[in-house]
């Protein structure tokens, strides 16, 4: 069985996070994504054959919509929270995309849409998100699969993210999960 089609299994598997997409995706959300930790881990507890919600701490959902203000997105997103948070149980953290180079409070450059906020975040096992469309669950995982099936913590080096945050992520990852091979940072970067 190819990677696409084990991930695309594992995740059919995972009944919970499988409702959370469903309900999420009638939200009509632009360009929408559960991302992030709740994907990546659900492959890692299949292979430790651990129930495949296990150590999930919370529920990325991030989703891009131009249209809105700042100010707007902040209380949308939280009432969002709220809401997802009180019906599955989670902790969702809920970001317009096409909003937090604001609300990380720097100089980044705006994401031209979620793909690109993804693409940007702080390693490839990170970088990984899933949608629902009519034809079905679809993933966009722009480093591929091959770094979340052999656990390998390989970090996104761009002016984002620093070696300081790359660590303390990698580290969290390390206390939860056995096995995971954790690529250093390079020396000639920030």
């Amino acid at each position: 069985m190819d990677k696409e089609t084990e991930f695309l299994n594992i995740l059919q598997q995972n009944t919970e996070l499988m409702m959370i997409v469903e309900e999420v995706s009638k939200l009509n959300l632009p360009h929408w994504y559960i991302a992030a930790g709740s994907v990546f881990q659900t492959v890692w507890n299949a292979q430790e054959g651990k129930p495949l919600m296990n150590g999930v701490h919370d529920i990325d959902l991030v989703y891009f919509d131009s249209h809105l203000s700042a100010d707007e997105s902040k209380i949308a997103d939280k009432a969002l929270e709220s809401c997802l948070s009180v019906k599955f149980g989670y902790q969702f953290d809920v970001h317009n995309e096409a909003q937090m180079h604001l609300w990380h409070g720097t100089d980044r450059l705006p994401y031209t849409s979620c793909e690109n906020a993804i693409e940007r975040w702080i390693a490839t096992v990170h970088a990984i998100g899933i949608t629902q469309t009519q034809a079905g669950i679809r993933y966009f995982a722009p480093y591929g699969l091959d770094d979340i099936f052999s656990r390998t913590i390989r970090p996104l080096v761009h002016d984002d993210i620093t070696r300081e945050m790359y660590l303390a992520k990698a580290k969290k990852w390390q206390e939860r999960f056995q096995g995971l091979t954790v690529l250093s940072w390079p020396d000639d970067k920030h």
